[in-house]
């Protein structure tokens, strides 16, 4: 250990993993600042951690351009493999940051494009764009208000794990998706979703995430929200509180659960939420519940 450190590669490395560290570590709160998550906060508990995961690497590869470095002066006494073997990680790091920068901003493009596409041109988008099933363009067509039923059904019968997941990038690549939501939300929140996209994303392994979207949307079919009907996760009831084809019965029993989102989205997204609910809310021990609920039944005795 202590032969390495001496050696003068020692010091390349050093730098370069303190330099990549620092990099990340401001690119990361970059991008933790700019999520529209309010649990993004969390990232910095990790910061350090991807900061120092991200240090090892690059050190390696500055001690590989610092031995390159000191060959060419003549400084190094190794035999000729290894200034081959240095050469190659060296180029290696730059190679690869070529490629990303490339892949930014093509992707980029093709998401912006699809900003200014019509139904047609995002199905067209779908099956003929070389970032086709990068979910980045993928969270842009879903994401779009023209996006056609066919379309949606197409996208939530992919089989890709990271559809699920929550997005977040660097480049501007989420449309108007600022929160990150992940592409098999947007599709489940969208008004041309057609209830067997709705019906087949409820099924998935998946779908707890999607919960809320899914028993929100008022082209759930009936049967799906059935199932759900006595159910108490909260993502559950947040989503039935929304839907205006939510029996009656069923609002009553979110009108008084213990989950007062539910309770608030009664008032504030269900357009069919009866006045006795309404009047029973505006007593609410929450107090912005029963503020909105007094305020939608002020507006409809004025």
């Amino acid at each position: 250990m202590q032969r390495w450190i001496d050696r003068p590669e020692a010091r390349w490395a050093l730098w370069a993993g303190a330099a990549a560290a620092v990099a990340v570590a401001v690119l990361g709160t970059m991008m933790i600042l700019s999520h529209g998550s309010s649990t993004a906060g969390l990232g910095f508990i990790f910061l350090p951690l991807v900061a120092a995961a991200a240090a090892v690497p690059v050190a390696i590869w500055g001690a590989a351009l610092g031995h390159v470095v000191l060959h060419a002066r003549g400084r190094a006494a190794e035999p000729k493999i290894v200034f081959w073997v240095a050469l190659v990680a060296a180029a290696s790091l730059p190679a690869t940051v070529a490629y990303e920068v490339w892949k930014g901003k093509s992707l980029e493009s093709a998401v912006g494009e699809t900003r200014r596409m019509d139904a047609r041109q995002l199905e067209r988008a779908f099956a003929e764009s070389p970032w086709r099933r990068d979910k980045f363009l993928l969270g842009a067509l879903a994401g779009n208000g023209a996006a056609g039923p066919a379309l949606l059904e197409r996208i939530a019968s992919l089989e890709e794990p990271a559809l699920f997941d929550a997005m977040w990038s660097l480049w501007d690549v989420m449309g108007e998706n600022r929160k990150g939501l992940a592409v098999m939300r947007l599709v489940a929140r969208h008004g041309n979703a057609p209830a067997g996209a709705l019906e087949r994303l409820e099924a998935h392994p998946q779908a707890e995430e999607l919960m809320t979207e899914i028993l929100a949307n008022p082209n759930t079919p009936q049967p799906v929200l059935a199932r759900h009907y006595d159910d108490t996760h909260y993502r559950a009831e947040w989503g039935l509180a929304m839907n205006p084809k939510t029996p009656p019965a069923v609002m009553e029993r979110l009108a008084r659960s213990e989950n007062r989102h539910a309770r608030t989205n009664l008032v504030l997204y269900n357009p069919a939420t009866p006045r006795e609910l309404l009047e029973l809310l505006a007593k609410d021990a929450d107090e912005f519940t029963a503020q909105k609920a007094r305020e939608r039944l002020s507006r409809r005795n004025p």
